[in-house]
């Protein structure tokens, strides 16, 4: 998956804001992997430290070294108010439409695991576009059943109906996101 740049800071100063603690960038690079998934996405040190500096250098967060005995001193990090409002602002970005539908999903996933810091109204307005253009993509698959159904064979249904769930399930669920209190 590929993360946007948005999403990349929104997901570093969610952790931050969720630790609650000041966090050194190896934590919060293992904090990332081991919340969003390693296996979506690869995070290297040449991505992940530019990143802090530019919060830092933005005043989103600000760094601290911290001495340790005979070995070097680590930086952490701690949130700022100004990080925390802008965590808000990102989490309220509509996902980038034209990224591939993969990216674009798990871009818009990475927003809704802070929608706890919005309020519905704002949650809404960001699902919103997700759950029109899933109503349309299902809509699209159930015409392709209707119209072609009968000329597929068993494999090719099966695949178009295990789609259509999926669809289902996904209209369903940004639904329940922006009706959830």
């Amino acid at each position: 998956m590929v993360l946007g740049k948005n999403e990349f800071d929104l997901v570093i100063l969610g952790i931050l804001t969720a630790s609650q603690a000041p966090l050194h960038g190896y934590v919060i690079k293992q904090s990332i992997e081991g919340s969003y998934g390693g296996r979506y996405f690869k995070l290297s040190n040449s991505s992940m430290y530019p990143r802090l500096a530019k919060l830092e250098s933005d005043g989103y967060i600000e760094g601290k070294k911290e001495q340790q005995e005979n070995v070097p001193d680590k930086k952490v990090y701690r949130i700022t108010e100004a990080g925390k409002q802008r965590l808000r602002e990102l989490i309220t970005m509509p996902v980038d439409p034209h990224a591939s539908t993969s990216d674009r999903d798990y871009n818009f996933m990475v927003h809704a695991v802070h929608f706890s810091y919005i309020t519905k109204e704002e949650r809404r307005k960001v699902a919103q576009p997700m759950y029109e253009d899933a109503i349309a993509e299902l809509n699209e698959a159930l015409d392709k059943r209707e119209k072609f159904g009968k000329y597929l064979d068993k494999i090719s249904l099966l695949v178009l109906d295990e789609g259509i769930e999926q669809l289902k399930n996904k209209v369903r669920f940004y639904g329940r996101l922006m009706e959830l209190e």
